[in-house]
């Protein structure tokens, strides 16, 4: 089973299973049909529709009844994929591992997309990279820690909203002061 976000829904992740001549996205059964490179048949409760699909990488891109669509299939090896299942901001390990190194540290501010840890899985090295703008708020384990499919790796804290009464905190004018 694969997860899938879809662009009009950006912040909903969809469950999609391969089945024999079908797709299950969500519980529901979607028939596929290829008629021609690019052009589907898709059927969805007796109900038939054309659509059109091309696959770049993990993103395939459908054009449906007017409308186009990007879905991305979600990498469970970068953050955003996990930060789901444990709240925005906290990357879960994708496979058991060892932590490698520490990119930042505790309080630290990162943006969207930095590189936060390295970790190494099977021989394999991986970047996890920050899923939010905000500040490191855990670090549970140290350098040479192994970790189980699941745990959390590093979590970031999103900044907090600014009250809308503080942010408009002016003094008040006083009268015939000119400020």
């Amino acid at each position: 089973m694969s997860i899938f976000q879809f662009s009009d829904t950006p912040n909903v992740h969809h469950q999609v299973q391969a089945l024999v001549g079908a797709i299950r996205v969500d519980g529901t059964d979607v028939r596929v049909h290829k008629t021609s490179p690019g052009c589907f048949m898709a059927t969805v409760d007796a109900c038939t529709e054309l659509l059109y699909a091309v696959a770049h990488g993990d993103v395939i891109h459908v054009h449906l009844k007017g409308r186009a669509w990007k879905i991305e299939r979600v990498d469970p090896t970068r953050s955003t994929a996990t930060a789901v299942a444990a709240g925005v901001g906290a990357s879960l390990a994708p496979m058991p591992g060892v932590v490698v190194s520490l990119l930042v540290s505790s309080g630290q501010c990162v943006r969207l997309g930095d590189a936060l840890l390295v970790i190494e899985s099977m021989k394999m090295q991986m970047t996890i990279a920050a899923s939010i703008n905000g500040e490191v708020a855990e670090l549970p384990l140290l350098v040479g820690q192994t970790f189980q499919r699941g745990d959390v790796l590093i979590r970031v804290q999103a900044p907090e909203p600014l009250d809308d009464a503080a942010s408009l905190d002016v003094p008040a004018r006083r009268k015939g002061s000119g400020t």
